[in-house]
């Protein structure tokens, strides 16, 4: 899987390309949502994408949905965005998209602040109010308010920025009986979402909420919820007044487009390697820290599914140790360029390591290992006429300097190399190492058994 800058579907309408959300029309009642890999910052969008944040942000936006659903209901038809597209499309929608209803949007961004922070940190020193709502003198940079303030903003078109708005403004532009309900509901959202992070280490500074209204006139929460990209999340042991905390989010760019002699305008500067994969990072911290939801670390990819019969028992061993792990077939011969562009991507995706089965030519393990700095794990898988043996000559003889580590042929190959992979792990995780102990102390107990079945001690 690489990083999706754009989507490219032919088998559905294209509606619009926001900052990071494709939206392609599915009949006329329903949208199919993209998250992909795009960045803006400034308000112009990076040419440079960061792999895995659409599904990050895909994933945060479920979670939240999943645990807010009480409080109002959302735009999720739970309709599988894979059925919608043609099967050479799949992989741009996977883990990144939704099929959502589609609704009348509510023009006006709910804001909700927890924390005196960015623009209404601006707006407090300038006026001591923040959307037309009068807080106490002496507050400092990113203290807490006695309570969330509600303070919408006009939603603006892309490229120009949101301008912040009274609730009074809100309630002249869309009516007060609307604007009340969103009021509340934004609120209660707030709150539930605040006190949940708190106990997983996190705060909520502030976030914004988008509605819109089906048929019926029933108000939906739409869009992204509760992402890194909507929201200011904060490690609580980090945090202090009188500053701007580390935050969970795209800041790493933030600093290094600060560092160059760039206008903010039209077209960006490329990022660095270095830029990508920690700001990478930051987003799948947020998931875990917030959700518990770990990305792969673990690629196990092979060049035809009938190669699963060989690789599965990579899985089987992954999955017994809690390896976060994803299977591809990325076939050497037939997909060149997803190949290089799944190797390219792998270490900003935070991969550790990958596990390639190949048989016959066997080019997969080396042309991976050719694109990436990421340890590459080599299985022969037995072919049809050779036994294997082709596979593992090809596999083992690469030139010095692109390394394939190379395990036996078939089954006992694929387990071993998990199990190496797992070892590597091991040495910076304590009890992943204990958990290996106490899979080598199995085997030696299951060996010494034997001997009670032939009679000796």
């Amino acid at each position: 899987m690489s990083a999706l800058l754009e989507s490219k579907l032919r088998s559905l309408p294209l509606l619009s390309r926001g900052k990071v959300r494709d939206i392609y029309a599915v009949g006329d009642d329903k949208l199919l949502m993209i998250t992909t890999d795009r960045l803006s910052a400034f308000d112009v969008i990076m040419s440079s994408p960061i792999p895995d944040k659409g599904v990050v942000l895909n994933r945060l936006t479920d979670f939240w949905f999943a645990r807010l659903g009480h409080i109002v209901p959302n735009h999720l038809t739970g309709i599988d965005p894979e059925s919608v597209v043609a099967e050479s499309e799949v992989d741009q929608v996977r883990g990144r998209a939704v099929v959502a209803k589609r609704l009348r949007p509510i023009p006006v961004e709910a804001v909700v602040r927890g924390y005196l922070i960015g623009s209404g940190w601006k707006d407090y020193r300038e006026t001591q109010q923040v959307c037309g709502i009068s807080l106490p003198a002496g507050l400092r940079q990113a203290a807490k308010l006695a309570a969330p303030i509600f303070t919408p903003a006009h939603k603006a078109e892309m490229g120009l920025h949101d301008e912040n708005i009274s609730f009074e403004a809100m309630s002249n532009q869309i009516g007060r009986p609307l604007a009340e309900k969103i009021r509340e509901t934004s609120l209660k959202l707030y709150q539930e979402a605040s006190d949940y992070a708190a106990s997983r280490g996190i705060i909520i500074a502030d976030t914004k909420f988008e509605f819109g209204l089906d048929e019926s006139g029933v108000l939906h929460l739409m869009d992204e919820v509760l992402t890194a990209d909507s929201s200011r999340f904060w490690p609580a042991d980090e945090y202090q007044e009188g500053i701007s905390p580390p935050s969970f989010d795209k800041q790493f760019v933030r600093d290094y487009l600060e560092t160059l002699d760039w206008d903010k305008t039209p077209p960006p500067p490329p990022l660095p390697a270095q830029v990508i994969e920690r700001t990478a990072a930051k987003y799948r911290e947020a998931l875990f820290r917030i959700a518990g939801v770990r990305l792969p670390i673990v690629g196990v990819v092979m060049g035809s599914q009938s190669d699963w019969d060989v690789m599965r028992h990579a899985v089987d061993i992954l999955d017994q140790f809690g390896i976060a792990h994803e299977a591809r077939v990325v076939s050497a011969h037939r997909m060149p360029d997803a190949l290089y562009a799944y190797a390219e991507a792998a270490q900003a995706r935070g991969l550790r390591g990958i596990i390639a089965g190949a048989g016959g030519a066997a080019h997969l393990p080396g042309m991976l290992a050719a694109k990436t700095t990421v340890p590459v794990f080599g299985v022969p898988v037995p072919s049809k006429y050779l036994r294997g043996e082709d596979s593992l000559y090809s596999i083992v003889q690469m030139p010095k300097g692109i390394p394939v580590a190379t395990f036996a042929i078939g089954e006992a190959g694929a387990a071993n190399a998990a199990l190496h992979l797992i070892a590597t792990l091991a040495c910076e995780d304590d009890s992943l190492r204990e958990r290996l102990a106490a899979f080598r102390s199995q085997q030696t107990q299951a060996a010494q058994s034997m001997n009670a079945t032939l009679g000796t001690a």
